[in-house]
């Protein structure tokens, strides 16, 4: 009877220990994905968006359905699919500083029914100043799990913080049913074979232990690598507030059907009257993809600055020689290897002309009231055919002032929704485009925003989006 009373009070130690390391490691391993996920946001959404939301309904309940605004509809939607692929029980928030009656508001939520300016109530403690203390951390409390990243402007200023937050309980859950099933095991095991089955009792929770650390480790590298990856990819691409600096009126979508995207947008300035600008779509999305345009980026850093004076044909021929060669596909069967598609532009504003090649992109030109698509050569950048230099076409265009460009990969036009489930189309881009030619750039980016998101519906995102507009 001692023997067993010794064992069993080993078994309940064992597996309170088992719980409590459960618990951490469910609440660790959520608290993780809030972070990942606010600071994912925080790089995606614009604060210029939250500061005109804010500046244009100055009174609570100015807001009442989340398709009201297209701001308000565009920050909604990346909080609801942050919210539903999190699986969290509680709705994600923008909140901002309210000057009125202190504390902090409400802006947008993933709730359906918006709460605009209502005050953060089920938070209390939380103010401008703890958050601004504690910006970059993640904050637990008996109760609940927050993770929150600031928001902000064109000049660096913080306009409000992105919040994710679940329960203590809804985190620990899974470790409930495992503390239970592990209760019952043991019972059973003693009852069957005493002392000799609490050794097999043992190997068990060892190897149950080892498997778990293992699976964690595993988990946490690959979590590590693309947010990794991630931050690398954001170092090379430039931020979309370079093209307003250097055109004055430009925009930038950039959706990645991952964390990490196979598309990028790219561009160098040469003096101060020319530039070249780029969209790339890569072989493949997500880690591979990203890889791609890690390359492509890399090498459109090292081509362009060293031979400027080229136009943006040769450029190209340069381009593929090179990625060809740094992926050793000389000699491969035509079909064969990785590559990318390229739309490059060289925009002269002395001289009012924009010189385009294209590797399978095409660019869109606005010019006199009308919307013209400039095909570019059915030859991509390595990867499908055998020969190792390629010759492409260069189109000069003659620019007025009020002209625009659009550079894009095929992840728009590629998605599938709408009432029967078909792609978006390039018809309907150009028409799109065509319809809106005349508001600036900033309205045009929302309302190809907006029109993506209504056609893609709740169906997946099929392939990664980037989109480059810009007045020249």
């Amino acid at each position: 009877m001692a023997v067993m009373a010794m064992l069993v009070v080993l078994c309940t130690v064992v597996i309170a220990l088992t719980h409590v390391n459960e618990q951490r490691s469910q609440q660790a391993a959520t608290l993780g994905r809030l972070s990942s996920a606010t600071a994912t946001l925080a790089a995606q959404l614009n604060g210029e968006q939250v500061a005109k939301l804010l500046a244009k309904y100055g009174e609570p309940g100015l807001i009442i359905k989340h398709t009201q605004d297209a701001w308000y509809y565009v920050l909604h939607d990346h909080l609801r699919r942050s919210t539903e692929r999190l699986a969290l029980e509680r709705p994600m928030r923008i909140v901002a500083p309210d000057s009125l009656r202190g504390g902090m508001q409400v802006v947008v939520t993933a709730d359906v029914r918006p709460t605009y300016r209502s005050p953060l109530t089920d938070l209390p403690d939380l103010n401008t100043h703890v958050l601004g203390r504690m910006a970059g951390e993640v904050r637990i409390n008996d109760r609940t799990l927050l993770a929150f990243e600031a928001l902000t402007d064109e000049h660096g200023n913080t306009v409000a913080y992105v919040l994710g937050e679940t329960s203590v309980a809804a985190a620990s859950a899974g470790a409930q049913a495992s503390l239970w099933r592990n209760i019952i095991l043991a019972i059973v095991l003693l009852l069957i074979a005493g002392s000799a089955l609490f050794a097999s009792v043992g190997r068990w929770v060892s190897r149950d232990a080892a498997a778990h650390d293992a699976l964690q480790e595993r988990h946490s590298s690959m979590a590590d690598s693309i947010a990794y990856a991630g931050k690398i990819q954001r170092a090379l691409v430039p931020a979309p507030q370079v093209y307003s600096e250097i055109f004055g009126d430009a925009f930038v979508i950039d959706r990645p059907k991952d964390l990490v995207s196979g598309d990028f947008h790219w561009v160098y300035r040469v003096d101060e009257h020319t530039t070249y600008v780029a969209a790339a779509d890569c072989t493949g999305h997500g880690l591979p993809g990203a890889m791609m345009a890690a390359i492509g980026c890399s090498l459109l850093n090292e081509i362009v600055p060293n031979h400027a004076e080229k136009d943006p044909a040769e450029l190209l021929g340069m381009l593929n020689t090179r990625l060809v060669t740094t992926l050793h596909q000389q000699g491969r069967k035509r079909g064969g290897g990785d590559g990318m598609d390229v739309a490059l532009c060289r925009i002269d504003k002395r001289n009012n002309t924009i010189l385009f090649a294209g590797a399978f992109r095409p660019l869109y030109w606005s010019h006199r009231d009308r919307l013209t698509v400039i095909n570019g050569d059915r030859r991509p950048i390595g990867g499908a055919h055998q020969e190792l230099e390629r010759k492409y076409t260069c189109h000069r265009l003659a620019t007025e002032p009020g002209d625009r460009i659009y550079l894009f990969s095929d992840g728009y036009v590629d998605q599938f929704g709408g009432p029967e489930g078909q792609r978006f189309m390039s018809t309907r881009l150009h028409a799109l485009l065509d319809e809106h030619r005349t508001r600036n750039m900033a309205d045009q980016r929302d309302v190809l925003e907006r029109a993506f998101l209504d056609w893609k519906g709740n169906k997946e995102q099929v392939d990664d989006v980037c989109l480059l507009g810009i007045a020249v």
